[in-house]
């Protein structure tokens, strides 16, 4: 079920060499509803949120990756994962250098969560941007993204792609869908 295809976004803060060698980084995304909630990760160092998930480790499925990554950064237990709805791709500088193209491929799957919030497990750089788990529609969770963004407040490279989703999916998901019921 795809409720957006695969959308392809470039930092627009920077020069980008679109020639050089790639390094590719694989990510998994959680979409988890509750009604008509949202589960995000809410960094209260920006005031950003982004859907908890993030980079696959060498041999590591999809499925084991965003049961670990909503593990860690809000606290919830995955209990079921339904389909991918969605691919973002993104390109940046690389870490490497500037002879590299730095290229995540983010897939969105939906999830469901067992409602009872365990203790997070932030990595350091997510404990100083002060991750919490936060329930919110997303009308107004796109509302403060894009206030960020038009204000150039200090924010994460992601919350372009996180906003970019965010609209995605508030324009294409019915939210009266069976499987979105817990």
């Amino acid at each position: 079920m795809n409720i957006f295809d695969e959308v392809h976004y470039r930092n627009p803060k920077n020069e980008l060499n679109l020639q050089g060698k790639i390094v590719i980084r694989h990510a998994v995304r959680a979409v988890v509803f509750n009604g008509k909630s949202l589960l995000m990760a809410h960094l209260g160092k920006t005031g950003e949120h982004k859907f908890p998930g993030g980079g696959r480790w060498e041999g590591e499925s999809p499925e084991e990756a965003l049961r670990r990554e909503v593990m860690e950064e809000v606290g919830y237990r995955v209990t079921a994962i339904g389909p991918r709805i969605g691919t973002i791709t993104e390109y940046d500088h690389a870490a490497e250098g500037p002879e590299y193209l730095f290229k995540m491929i983010s897939d969105y799957y939906l999830a469901q969560v067992d409602p009872v919030p365990q203790e997070q497990a932030l990595e350091d750089n997510e404990r100083e941007l002060l991750y919490r788990p936060c329930w919110a529609g997303i009308e107004g969770m796109l509302q403060i993204q894009r206030e960020i963004i038009n204000q150039k407040s200090p924010a994460t490279p992601g919350i372009y792609r996180e906003t970019i989703a965010l609209g995605k999916i508030f324009e294409n998901l019915p939210y009266e869908a069976p499987w979105m019921s817990q």
